[in-house]
This record gives C-alpha cells, structure tokens and sequence, in this order.
C-alpha cells in the first residue's frame, strides 16, 4: 500500500465515493502490509537486542579476564614484596649491628684457618649446614675474617626459617672484594670450586656472583646505596643445584661502603604458578624491557605462534605508563610492568578462547533468539492464514448480506425504531414502528415519546433496559400490549435510543387465562383438602358408633354364638376401619397434607406390642411368629410412633396372610452395629408364596397386587404397601424387597431415627401392693370451660372407674390444685382467660410433675410441638373413646388394671343415642350462649370472639361424636381465616338450626317429651 493509498483511504468522504468491497480490499491489504513490517521490524529488533547481549556477554566476559589479570598481578607482587621485604630486612639488621658485629669463636677461626678457608659450618638440629669458602694467605689470615664468620653462623639460624615460610631454595652472601663466600645450605658437593673451574674464592665469585655493577665504582656504589632495595634479577641457573631460580640481591653499606652482599635463590614456580594456563589459546608471561621473555605459562591447546604475536603486539608498548587492555588482530593483550622489577606481566587471548568459553551461553541465547523469531513470524503467517484472509473473507460476506439485513430489518414484525437522545425526535423507524404509531389513539402522548419515558437515565442505570412493558390503547379501542427493549447507543456521533418492540397481546391474554386456571385449579385443592377432612369425619362417625357399641356390647354377659358373632362383626369393624384409615391417609400423603410427629417412643415396647396383636391370628393358621430385637438399640427414639406401628402392622399383616406354613419373623437392628447414630432397619420375613421379579417392580404401586387372583385367593385392595413406600419415604427411610417364587419374601425398611436424650426420671412408680394398700384408683383434675364437655369427660372417667374435680377455667385449675393432690390433669387447649397451654407452664413453674393430657379437635403437628414445649406429656383427638381414654390414664399415672368402677356408675355410651340429663342441659345452653355471643361478634367483625365461640361449639359436639356438626365448626374457621364474614354468617345459621335439631334427637326422653 503506497502514501497515496493511504491518504485516499482516509480523506473525507472517501468511503462515499468507493464502493464497500474496494474499502474492504484496500483496508485488507495494508493490514498484511502493516502485519509483515511489523514483523520484519521485530526481528530486526531482536537481532539487534541479541547482538547487544552477545557483546554485554563478551566484554564482560573480558572484564572478568581483566579483574582476574589485576588479581594475579596483585598476588605476583604480593609474593615479591614478602620476600623483598625478608631481604631488606636481614640487610638492615646487618647494616646497624656490623660495626658491633662479634667475631667468631676461636676454635672457629682456627677450624677455618686449618681447612686452608675451605669447611662446612656444622648445622645443629633443624638447621642446614653451610658452606664457608675463604682465600687466606699471608696478606689475609683466617683472623682477618673473623666478622665474616660470626656473620655466618648468625644467618645460617635465620636461613632456616626462611627456607621453611618463603621457599627460599638457597642463600649466600659474599665479601665486596669477592674474597669470601658463604652458601646455606650447603652445596651437595663440597668442592664447589673445582665444579665451576676456580682456583679462589674470588673467580669462582666473579663466575656466579650477580651483576650489581662495579661495587668499586662509586656512582654503582652511590647508586644501590641511595636506593636502598632489594634487586629482583632474571631467572638464571643455580649454580649450586643447577635449577632455574629466580634471584634476589642487596648490599649492605658501613660508612657508605659495601661490606656484604646478599643474594637469595627461590624457585621460579613463585610466579610462574600465578600465570594463567587454563584455557584455550592463552598464555601469560614475564617479558624484560628487551622483550626476552622470562617466564611463560600457556593453555593446553591452540596456542601455536601465540606469543610471538603477543610480543609482536606488545612491543611498543613495554614501556612504563602504557595502556593496560589492548585488542589489535583478533588478540586481546593486558601488561603490567612489576614493582621493584625491570619486569612487565603480560597476558594475552584471542578470539577463540572466548568462544571456547562462551560458546553454550552464546549459542543459548542465539538459538532463543532465532527460535523467537521463526515463532514470531509462524504466528504472524498463521494470524495471516487464520484471522486476516478469513477475516477478509467474511468482511465480503457481511458486505453482501448488508443489504439483505436492511431489508430484513425493514420488514420484521417487531417494530424498530432510533431516536434522539433526548430530543425523542425519530430518526430511523421500519414498517411496523410507523403503522403502530399511527394507529395509536390520537389523544394519547405519541408513541416514540412514550418509549422515550421508558428509559431511566438515573446515575448508575444500565445502558440496556430489556424487558418492558407498554399498553397501547388503538384508536378503535382496542389495547395492544408490547414488550419493549431499549438500549442508549451512538449514532453518528450523536446519543440514540435503539427502540425494539414486540407485539405480546395474545401471550399477556394466555398468562390472564392460565392464571385464572391457576385460581380454579387452587380452590379445587383447596375444595379437595375440606372434602377430606368432612369425609374422613363422616366417615368415622358411624365406625367410631359401631366400635363403641360392639366395645360396650363385650362387657356384657353373651352366649358362646352371640361371642362368636360378635367376634365376626367386630373383625370386619376393624378391617373396614383399617381400609379406610389406609385410603385416608394416602389421600392426605398425595394432598401434602400428611404431617408426622417427633415424640419419644420406645421402639423395642411398640415391636413387642404388634407382636401381641398378630400372635392370635398366626396361631389361628399354625405359623410360627418370632420377634428378635437388637441390644443395641438405644431405649427411645425420635419419631411418628403411629406411622411406625402402622408400617408394622401392614409388613406383618401381608407376612401372615401370604403364608400358608412356616414362619414368620420380625427383626429390628442396627444398620451399623458399631454406630449409635447408625440408621434402624425394621425386617419382616415369610415363608409365603413369595414373588417374581415382574411382579416386584409394580409391588409399590397404588392399589395393585402381584396378580388379578391375590385379591381373590387372600383379599386386600393393595394399597397397603404403597403406603408403606410413602411413610417410608416422609421419614426420610427406605424399604426394599428380596423374594423368590415359592421361597418367600423379606422386606427391609430403613430408617433415620436419631436416639431420643435421657429424661429426669420420675418418682418410682408405688408396687402393686402399694397401690392395693393405698390408692385404689386415680383422682384427675378436669379443666374445660365449656360444662357440657367437663360433663362428658366426667361420666367417661366415672365409667372407667376414676374419680375427678372440675374446673371452668386455669385459674380455678390452680386453686384446685392446691387444695388437694391430683394424679392426673386434664384440660382443654382453647379457653378464655388462661388456656391449656399456659395452664400447663404455671404448674410446671411451680415444679410440679403431675402428668398432663390435653384435649384438642386440631389434628396438626405444629399443635402437638406446641403441648409438647409448654410440658404438656401428650393430647388426645376428640372425639375421645373409653379405651384411648383409660389406656392414656393409666400409661401416665402408671396403674396397674383399673379397678371396676363404682356401682353407681353407669357405662352410658355417648358416641350415639340419647344424652345424660345434665351432659344434654349444659350442650343446650352453652349453644344458646355461645350462639349469642357469635352474632354479637359478626355485627362488630370481633375475630378473636368468632374464632373462640367456633372452637368452643367444634369440642362440645366432638366430644359426643356429632363429627358433621363439628366439621361445619372448622368450616366456618376456614372462612374465618379467609374473612369472608358474609359466608360465615350464612354457614352459622344453617348450623345453628342442624345443632338444634341434633341436640332435640339426642334429648333424654323426659326432656323430649316435654
């Protein structure tokens, strides 16, 4: 793409004078051109960068070899100052003690003169011997050399220790005039003259001593005195031991003149083990001002011709303050000259030992580096591939269909509309928007002006404002309803309203209808829930009147035919009952209308107690019936004690029918014998018929058997095991089946039942014997404030033989209370003033343990919860039977079989037939006044009045058993609830006049007849 191109495609108006596809191309190809510059200009970028690091790499790879030639430099100099510093110092020691040198011993000097100045001082322990070479003669007698020998045996001490710390490898000193020698240690050989070819001490001297100058010469003379150091000389061989060495010499001055001369020898490894030799194509060395080189180290390999290029490179630079680093021809070269030395360290690499050195670190970061880019432009070619030219491609396309989806948005059925923010002036609109907008009702605000009030343009709002909801009153009348959407967006640099509607008038016409059905389906329920409750009263009314007679008719005296069809009449009573109950309380399980309890129960007691039931019946068809029950089971639980004994009582009635011969076996356990908390499994096992696989899976079902002939081989209707799987499941439990055809079946319930805490145990229970010689029977305190009903309980506790005191209301309970003990209270929930339920907290604040039952026509589980937290022991379900009635007093006042009941007593049934004088006189006026009171409440709306009034009549007439009257009673609570006053005041009337007429039909017939 060249400048002009660009230019073009950016000048004004140019994408109105090109055409989309030629924008989309020209715009295409400059972003692969800027994409492939880029990379170009990356790469070179990164050569670039990897360039510099390289170099970094080599100069600081040069640094180091440069830190590390200061490095050596500085130890070589460390190790010549040391031993300057040793010669200097037995120099100036010499220098100020000469004058007051003592002279040798005399057996010295006479051992000395006898060996004619040839003999080898004897070294003591330790210490090197040394050789003492002298020219005696007439002029110089072996006296004349007196100082030299003291001078020598004193430095034969300090030679020793020198050799030892500094390596010296020999040391000697000489007289100036060359006419004496000492050598420590002593040469191997003794004759060292003969050696080096001299006939005197002063030839052989003038053969190996160093070359100081003319010691005779006074500008030498001055000048080695005015310098006063120690003079390193090149290496040369010993002339003792024939190595190499390094030399070391200073002469020492007495009144400006010579007197001695010390030269010490060290080997030439103290600065040859200092030069550098590691590495490839280096060497180091030690070059005099001449450029002769001393001493040299090299690398191991590729170091042909090295140093001479080295010396070549480094001639012209010997000198002293020349520059340190030079590089010329591919060789770096670094010198030093030494101190105190005429000497230059000069150290040299090329090239090649960098690349030696560096070639894994140099060739990492080229390899990453060249990696880099191959993955820059991989990715460049496939973003290429992948995004531009796909991307190229589907830019034609949107071209293309641009078109089309204008036209699209021109004509879908929802209307689209762009308005200025906040001017609301139409900008854009399609077909629908238009046509909506003008056939809106002239009167009202113009549509896009309502869509404009729509949006919230509060701080903080959404941009995006979905889902609302605008009527739209048409000018024929009609409303349409719209779901709008509206999103705050630009528009040609300008503030806009995308308005996007929909037509939803037959979806909001649904949503009325459905709800509407929804309204119906729930007064069904609602009318479903009443039906049950009326039925399960009407049904048990006539049940609880049969049971009752046939109850009263066993205590009678009867024949052994009329036993045995009373027996008859009172199994199918039972059955009957137990079917009913069954499709009850399946009824109220599918309703949600089941609610269990959470008492304390003894699991163990209720297993024994079904056992007793069915032994008559197993026993009646020979089978052997067994009960095996855990020790581990803990001694109550937490639960619905009824819907257990119910789930019992169904298992084991199928085990019994089913089975023809055999056993049957009930087992309770454990899940986990190690867990307390484990889960209870109740197990109930047949040798029955048992059942195949098929018909296993359809066990559970509602109303269904195994086949079409269990109904008719063994009865049933099949409903009791679905309620099993129903109970099972709102315990939160399980039940599962094994059987085989013609082996029998086991099922297996599974429940959750957590362990019950630990109760205050009561006073112990007074002995049989006790309660013979005592207390023959219970004393109850009766509390109601309706008279009819304390009446009836009253002539049911005399028909079971206990004896009561009445009370109106809860605080005459607690006067009578009192005064004299009571065994037992029994008392109403629902009275003015004080009710059951605080009646119950006062005595038990007065910490009185006394049993409590409470009274109640309201079935549900949250009242039981609330006897139960207000210390009430249990309540009892009107209508209340003598048998529930005496079993519940002597389960609580733990009594023994009750005593026959006086024989005034008179065991009158109340369930149906006439009434007892006084229980009909106080029904008669408690309905006249509470009827009273309740027409007073309906003309003041008074609901608590209402609601006590109800509950009042709904007692009395349960507890003589008139349930339809005591249904309309929670009918008209219902309607309470719901305020619908008008309904309550009809239903009352109709009720009042069936409440009359029940109590006229039940009258004593003195009453009737008047």
């Amino acid at each position: 793409m060249t400048p002009s191109d660009i230019r073009r495609f950016f000048s004004p108006g140019a994408s109105s004078r090109a055409s989309p596809r030629g924008v989309i191309s020209l715009l295409n190809r400059y972003q692969r051109a800027m994409l492939y510059v880029g990379g170009a200009v990356t790469s070179l970028v990164l050569l670039v960068a990897t360039g510099l690091m390289l170099s970094a790499q080599v100069r600081d790879y040069v640094a180091e070899r440069q830190a590390e030639f200061t490095v050596r430099k500085a130890l070589l100099h460390l190790e010549l100052f040391v031993r300057q510093g040793s010669v200097r110092i037995n120099i100036f020691h010499e220098e100020g003690a000469w004058e007051r040198r003592a002279r040798a011993q005399r057996p010295l000097i006479d051992e000395f003169a006898a060996r004619q100045g040839r003999m080898v001082l004897p070294s003591n322990k330790g210490f090197p011997p040394m050789l003492l070479l002298g020219d005696l003669s007439a002029q110089r007698p072996a006296e004349s050399f007196a100082q030299y020998l003291g001078l020598a045996e004193e430095v034969g001490y300090r030679s020793a220790a020198y050799t030892k710390t500094l390596q010296l490898h020999s040391s000697y000193f000489y007289a100036p005039d060359l006419s004496f020698l000492a050598v420590v240690p002593a040469p191997a050989t003794s004759d060292l003259l003969g050696i080096h070819g001299a006939r005197s001490t002063a030839e052989l001297l003038k053969r190996i001593a160093p070359d100081l100058g003319d010691l005779h010469d006074p500008a030498v003379v001055a000048r080695l005195r005015d310098t006063a150091t120690a003079v390193w000389l090149p290496p040369a061989i010993s002339p003792f031991t024939g190595e190499t060495v390094l030399r070391l010499a200073q002469p020492g001055f007495h009144e400006g003149q010579p007197f001695v001369v010390l030269v010490n020898d060290y080997p030439l490894d103290i600065i040859t083990s200092r030069l550098s030799n590691e590495r490839h194509d280096e060497i180091s060395m030690f070059v005099d001002p001449s450029g002769r080189v001393i001493a040299e180290a090299h690398g191991p390999t590729g170091t042909e011709g090295l140093q001479a290029r080295a010396l070549q490179q480094s001639q012209a630079s010997l000198a002293p303050g020349s520059a340190s680093l030079q590089y010329r021809d591919g060789l770096f070269t670094l010198r030093e000259p030494i101190a105190d030395a005429t000497w230059t360290y000069l150290y040299a690499f090329s090239w090649r030992t960098i690349a030696s050195e560096l070639w894994p670190r140099l060739a990492i970061y080229t390899g990453a580096m060249l990696l880099l880019i191959a993955f820059i432009w991989a990715a460049l070619i496939l973003l290429d591939r992948k995004v531009f030219r796909p991307g190229y491609a589907r830019s034609q396309r949107i071209v293309e269909s641009e078109n089309l989806n204008r036209t699209m948005v021109a004509t879908t059925p929802s209307g689209l509309a762009l308005l200025g923010y906040p001017s609301g002036e139409v900008l854009l609109q399609n077909q629908v928007m238009q046509a909506c907008t003008e056939n809106a009702r002239p009167e009202d605000p113009p549509l896009p002006q309502r869509l404009l009030r729509l949006y919230d343009d509060a701080p903080g709002s959404p941009e995006w404002l979905p889902d609302l909801e605008l009527p739209v009153t048409l000018a024929n009348g009609e409303v349409n309803e719209l779901l709008v959407s509206v999103v705050r967006t630009k528009y040609q640099g300008n503030d806009v309203l995308l308005c996007n509607f929909s037509d939803i008038t037959t979806r909001k016409n649904a949503e009325r209808a459905l709800e509407s059905a929804r309204e119906a389906a729930h007064q069904a329920n609602h009318a479903k829930t009443a039906f049950l409750a009326m039925m399960s009263h009407e049904i048990r009314t006539p049940l609880n009147a049969i049971m009752g007679n046939l109850e009263l008719l066993q205590r009678s005296p009867l024949s052994p035919s009329q036993n045995e069809r009373l027996g008859a009449v009172t199994s199918s009573s039972t059955a009957l009952l137990g079917i009913i109950n069954d499709i009850l309380d399946f009824s109220k399980i599918e309703s949600d209308q089941m609610r269990l309890e959470s008492i304390r129960f003894d699991l163990a007691d209720i297993a024994r107690q079904v056992i007793v039931v069915f032994t008559p019946l197993a026993q009646s068809k020979r089978l052997g019936l067994d009960v095996v029950i855990d020790d581990a089971l803990a001694p109550h639980y937490l639960g619905d004690p009824t819907r257990i004994r119910q789930l019992l009582m169904n298992l084991l009635s199928n085990a019994i029918k089913f089975t023809e011969t055999g056993d049957v076996l009930l087992e309770v356990y454990l899940k986990d014998d190690t867990d307390p908390a484990s889960p209870v499994v109740i197990g109930v096992s047949d040798t029955g018929i048992g059942m195949t696989a098929a018909q296993q899976k359809a066990l559970f079902e509602p109303f269904t058997q195994a086949d079409s002939s269990i109904a008719r081989r063994f009865g049933g209707t099949g409903l009791g095991l679905a309620l099993c799987r129903r109970l099972t499941g709102l315990m939160g439990g399980d039940i599962q089946v094994v059987s085989a055809p013609g082996k029998g079946s086991t099922f297996l319930v599974t429940l959750p039942l957590p362990a019950a805490p630990a109760l205050l145990a009561r006073a112990p229970a007074p002995s049989t014997a006790d309660a013979q010689a005592g207390t023959t029977t219970a004393h109850i305190l009766v509390v109601d404030d309706h008279p009819a009903n304390r009446e009836l309980v009253k002539m049911q506790l005399e028909t079971l033989g206990y004896t009561s005191d009445q009370a109106s209301g809860g605080l005459q309970a607690l006067d009578l209370f009192a005064t004299r003990r009571h065994d037992l209270v029994i008392t109403d929930i629902n009275m003015p003033g004080m009710d059951g339920y605080t009646l119950a907290r006062a005595l038990r604040a007065q910490g009185s343990r006394v049993p409590i039952v409470a009274l109640t026509a309201d079935v549900a589980v949250h009242e039981r919860e609330r006897c139960e937290s207000a210390g009430i022991d249990t309540a009892l379900i009107k209508p209340i039977l003598l048998d529930t009635l005496d079993r519940t007093v002597r389960q609580l006042t733990q009594q023994g079989p009750h005593t026959e009941p006086p024989a005034n007593a008179h065991r009158q049934d109340i369930a149906q037939g006439t009434l007892p004088d006084s229980v009909h006189q106080a029904l008669a006026r408690s309905l006249n006044d509470t009827a009273a009171a309740i027409r007073t409440a309906l003309g003041t709306a008074d609901a608590v009045a209402l609601g006590a009034g109800l509950h009042s009549l709904r007692g009395s007439f349960a507890l003589i058993h008139e349930a339809g009257l005591a249904a309309d009673c929670a009918a008209m609570e219902a309607q309470l609830r719901d305020a619908d006053l008008p309904a309550l005041a009809q239903a009352f009337d109709r009720f009042e006049r069936a409440a009359h007429t029940a109590l006229e039909r039940r009258a004593p017939k003195a009453v009737a007849s008047i």
